[in-house]
């Protein structure tokens, strides 16, 4: 259910974050805090900050372990495409 903040709200949030984002460890550690203040939901301010900025490069800290899982299958995904590659070269035609 959407509490229909303004847009001034919005335009205060994300110029509060630009502000203080080197304050805090992560982006959405800035966010829960500038949240907190407006009365809104973490992941509210957090949209907001993306649509305006993008979203991040960075691998939060929450994501990193999953992350790593995913390359670390994509990995092997690769290698056995490139086994059986190999096994094909090496029967020859």
């Amino acid at each position: 259910m959407s509490r229909g903040y303004t847009d001034s709200t919005r335009t205060w949030a994300i110029h509060t974050y630009r502000q203080t984002r080197d304050q805090y460890r992560s982006r959405l550690e800035c966010c829960a805090a500038i949240a907190a203040d407006v009365g809104a939901h973490a992941n509210t301010v957090v949209r907001w900050v993306n649509d305006e900025l993008g979203r991040p490069r960075v691998v939060s800290e929450e994501d990193l372990p999953q992350r790593v899982r995913d390359l670390e299958g994509e990995v092997r995904r690769l290698r056995q495409a490139n086994r059986e590659l190999s096994e094909r070269i090496s029967l020859g035609p």
